[in-house]
């Protein structure tokens, strides 16, 4: 038997072992999740040979945490898709 994990669900799994209180983040007095990260904004880049559908377990997740635990306040989305369609034009879908 083979088990394959998926990059989002890896991403995932790194995020839950950073995440702990006191690192990227705290909780204020009033229970509320304040972020201790000093960036203003955060890149997520991602390519898929095929089309995205959804960013609920990538980019979604990603801001956010970024945004309501980690106080990153802007995200940015980079992505490339459809690299492994027949007759996809690769440099253009990078550029």
């Amino acid at each position: 038997m083979s088990i394959t994990v998926s990059f989002p669900a890896a991403l995932k799994q790194y995020f839950e072992q950073i995440n702990a209180i006191g690192i990227p983040f705290r909780y204020t007095e009033s229970g509320e999740p304040q972020g201790l990260c000093q960036s203003k904004k955060l890149y997520y880049v991602t390519t898929a040979g095929g089309t995205i559908f959804s960013d609920a377990y990538g980019y979604g997740y990603v801001k956010a945490l970024a945004q309501t635990f980690y106080g990153i306040p802007e995200t940015e989305l980079i992505s490339a898709e459809n690299l492994d369609m027949i007759g996809a034009d690769v440099e253009a879908i990078l550029r």
